[in-house]
């Protein structure tokens, strides 16, 4: 019987030893190009990139979570171990990330004016868009023109996502929206977007970067640390770019 146990001991120690470490990736990002109607999408897309690394040599599976902002922001309370991706460091509280570390940024990114070519909008200050109906999304603050939203100067008109926001303005509901560069930049690829004019100025810019948490164990964030320095390098990567047509705005370190 003792011999049976040390046999059994024997054959399972290699399973146990090799079993992978569970990581999870979470994004409160649901638009495209970091998530498709398929499933799936930038950000999906940029997790099996992680699993399918020689340098990850399966020692963890890193699992996409989608989250609505106010689940996610529970986690970094709580010091829940993994990885946040797409994130701008300005959008959260010192204290919601003091546990963590920020990756250079990976996409540098802008809301923009579009308008329709015949009638160009071009953005310079909120004044600029007295009396226009401007397209949002639903949910979304714009920081710079809630004052005026707010007393009515700007007409603003919400929809569920950025397409319904295209499909108004290309039917003359609405004067300009504000969207993403990163999202702009897909739609334009995916359904041939050509005759819109973005303004020279956008509302804002900002940087989006990959948060990996320190309650992470130290052999991940290792991986994670030499995996994001050389991410810029990587052809794989690289590929994605292309493919959500996002090159025009990937952050070279």
């Amino acid at each position: 019987m003792h011999r049976l146990v040390i046999l059994l001991t024997l054959v399972l120690l290699p399973s146990v030893c090799g079993a992978q470490q569970r990581i999870e990736v979470w994004t409160y990002h649901v638009s495209p190009p970091f998530v498709l109607d398929d499933a799936k999408g930038l950000s999906q897309a940029f997790v099996e990139l992680l699993n399918n690394d020689s340098a990850n040599d399966h020692r963890f599976r890193f699992e996409l979570v989608k989250l609505p902002r106010k689940r996610l922001d529970k986690r970094l309370e709580r010091k829940r171990p993994g990885i946040l991706l797409w994130a701008t460091p300005s959008l959260f509280t010192a204290a919601q990330t003091a546990h963590g570390t920020w990756s250079e940024p990976l996409l540098t990114d802008q809301q923009d004016f579009v308008s329709l070519p015949d009638a160009p909008v071009e953005y310079e200050n909120p004044a600029s868009l007295d009396n226009l109906v401007l397209g949002g999304v639903l949910g979304h603050r714009y920081e710079g023109l809630e004052a005026e939203i707010a007393s009515g100067a700007i007409k603003r008109q919400d929809a569920q996502g950025d397409l319904q926001n295209l499909e108004k303005l290309m039917s003359g509901r609405i004067s300009t929206l504000l969207i993403p560069r990163s999202t702009l930049l897909y739609y334009r690829k995916e359904r041939k977007l050509r005759d819109l004019y973005v303004s020279n100025t956008p509302l804002y810019q900002f940087n989006r970067r990959v948060w990996i948490a320190d309650t992470l164990d130290q052999s991940a964030i290792g991986y994670l640390d030499r995996f994001l320095e050389t991410l810029p390098e990587n052809p794989e990567w690289q590929i994605l770019l292309f493919r959500y047509g996002l090159q025009p705005i990937a952050a070279a370190h």
